[in-house]
């Protein structure tokens, strides 16, 4: 039930005889409904407005019912459906009006009338309506009845967005709100009034007393109520029956001194009991006491019962599974290089043998390989040549020449292979083209998974731990006949330290209350390779380190790097490869294109608990 104003004015009635409630009439007043109550004298009221379903209800004070019949049925005008009177206690008459949806109104008291006023829902004009007679009132009386209509005041729109944030910023309470306005009100009829509205019994103290003056407008009722007891010095304590005791707060204090204490044992499920031990520690009393028991898992609470309750309570709210999350990663590590080689290597020889390099061996003899034999047994020796040698010779027998250019500088595997061979006179000069072209692809993905507890820190790692040897020179000692103060000798002395090498994944998530998870993130690929010289190892390293906030189910970047290095080398023959046109005979040329590309893909998914029970 939403309460939408609630208005208290006490006027002092006049003595004598009850004021008679005569008539009550529906009419309309340009685009509002006027709900008129005609009685025989001036009266005090009180009135509030309930919903579920929409009903206007006005009490006044010290009448009697004096209409003709109680209900009042299918008036359905104006946003009126029905109107319900009666003698509701001995000096109370009680008028409902039944709306057709709850609405903002205004009560005004002008002599022997009281007039509720509130916008017309259909905004079209209706016959009025009165109890005394079945026949609808004429246009004109309705028009001339004086009427008081409402002041709506709106917020400027920075005032709007101000109250917006303090709304969010200081969350109040869930109860039903309520208007109030008290004018030198007895606290025992404001007590009476917030059990009118809650339904809920209050008792108060036999101290308690005074009148109330207070203006409050749309707030929660319990919050209400508590700031018109503190102004008085009264507070306010539930039983576990519901009963609401008002009084003042060293009574209070007197009697729970009185009261037995009671214990209670918790068990505990989740939650660590060091921890919920310390968390209701504010909320007992100064007599009670809380013990935690990490044998049983358990709570040992010994205090009032209300305190109890409020143990009880919290436990059950903090006592809960932890979610858990789990986190996938992907590092994805593309290798691209593009090879391109071109090489022209030339040769020239003479048919004497000499010969400088081992593209194309010429036909030498090597005298050591020479063998004289007597291979057809007729006594007359012979001389049988071995197979020719490959290796570099040079022969002084007359006059020679032989000449190289780029022999050395070859295409390693290269995918095709030219040689052509010109005589010139005794010399043969050879060409020898080569060429290369090659793509090569490497696609590493790694993809840990892991899972864990909201809030909990996790790691996993798929590699090898790499011992590494650490010498350090400095290091020494005095030896064992040095003479003393005489400076020590020095000693190299090696360690070895162990590097952590592969795939790894650090994570520590939060599930937030709208199911996104804050990851803090580590993910790391590494691996380790020969260093050039002496120096032992080099490690190469792809990693990511993070924060970030991923709906469950979402797929977030957190880290993208893109290397390109292009090298270009060329080589040939001094001046000859510098020469315009034919440069390029005497040339080699080789491109060499890299490119490394790394990305870094991390997903969430929130493990619901029904999942984690099937699992």
């Amino acid at each position: 039930m939403m309460l939408h104003t609630l208005l208290f004015a006490w006027v002092a009635a006049g003595g004598g005889d009850p004021v008679s409630v005569t008539e009550v009439r529906v009419v309309p007043v340009a685009e509002y409904t006027e709900v008129v109550v005609r009685m025989s004298g001036e009266v005090s009221y009180s009135d509030f407005l309930l919903t579920e379903p929409p009903r206007l209800i006005v009490d006044l004070k010290d009448a009697r019912h004096a209409l003709p019949r109680d209900n009042f049925e299918n008036i359905n005008r104006g946003g009126v459906v029905r109107v319900r009177t009666s003698q509701f206690r001995d000096d109370v008459v009680r008028i409902v009006v039944e709306l057709t949806n709850p609405t903002s109104y205004t009560l005004t008291r002008q002599g022997s009338e009281i007039r509720i006023s509130f916008p017309n829902p259909s905004r079209a004009a209706f016959d009025a309506w009165a109890t005394g007679s079945s026949a609808p009132l004429t246009g004109g009386e309705a028009e001339v009845a004086p009427t008081v209509r409402p002041r709506v005041v709106e917020a400027a729109p920075q005032a709007q967005e101000e109250s917006a944030i303090r709304q969010r910023q200081a969350p109040l309470s869930q109860m039903p709100r309520i208007t109030v306005t008290f004018e030198n009100t007895d606290i025992r009829d404001v007590l009476n009034n917030f059990a009118d509205f809650t339904g809920k019994s209050f008792v108060p103290g036999s101290g308690v007393e005074g009148n109330i003056t207070a203006n409050i407008r749309n707030q929660p009722w319990d919050l209400a109520l508590q700031a018109i007891l503190e102004a008085q010095g009264l507070t306010a304590v539930e039983t576990a029956t519901g009963i609401i005791r008002v009084d003042k707060l060293e009574n209070l204090q007197e009697r729970q001194q009185l009261i037995q204490l009671e214990t209670q044992i918790f068990k505990v499920n989740y939650a660590p009991v060091d921890q919920l031990a310390s968390a209701l520690e504010p909320v007992r009393s100064d007599r009670g006491k809380v013990i935690s028991n990490a044998a049983t898992n358990s709570i040992i609470v010994t205090d009032l019962p209300e305190n109890l309750d409020l143990a009880r309570n919290l436990i059950r709210d903090l006592d809960v599974r932890t979610p858990q999350v789990v986190i996938s990663a992907k590092i994805i590590f593309v290798d691209r290089s593009d090879i391109e080689e071109l090489g022209i290597g030339w040769d020239l020889k003479d048919t004497a043998g000499n010969q400088l390099n081992e593209i194309n061996p010429g036909p030498t003899l090597d005298p050591r390989e020479w063998e004289i034999v007597d291979s057809d047994f007729d006594g007359v020796p012979e001389t049988i040549v071995k197979p020719l040698t490959s290796s570099n010779q040079v022969s002084f027998s007359g006059s020679s020449i032989a000449a190289l250019a780029n022999a050395q500088d070859r295409v390693t595997f290269p995918a095709l292979q030219l040689l052509t061979s010109v005589a010139i006179g005794d010399f043969r000069l050879f060409n020898f083209i080569d060429a290369l072209e090659r793509m090569d692809l490497s696609d590493i993905v790694a993809a840990p998974t892991i899972q864990t507890m909201d809030n909990q820190p996790a790691n996993i790692l798929v590699g090898e731990r790499t011992p590494i040897r650490v010498i350090d020179y400095g290091a020494g000692g005095a030896g064992g006949g040095a003479a003393p103060g005489a400076q020590a000798a020095q000693f190299p002395q090696s360690t070895v330290q162990f590097e952590e090498t592969g795939i790894k994944l650090e994570v520590t998530p939060h599930i937030t209350f709208d199911r996104k998870v804050v990851i803090d993130l580590h993910a790391e690929r590494s691996g380790i390779a020969l260093a050039p010289g002496d120096l032992g190892f080099t490690f190469q390293t792809q990693e990511g380190t993070t924060r970030l906030v991923l709906a469950d189910g979402e797929t977030g970047v957190i880290g993208g790097l893109t290397i390109t290095e292009v090298t270009k080398t060329e080589g040939g023959v001094p001046i000859l490869m510098d020469l315009p046109l034919i440069g390029g005979l005497f040339r080699n040329i080789r491109s060499d294109d890299a490119k490394r590309d790394l990305l870094i893909l991390v997903t969430p998914h929130i493990v619901d608990e029904a999942v984690a029970a099937r699992q």
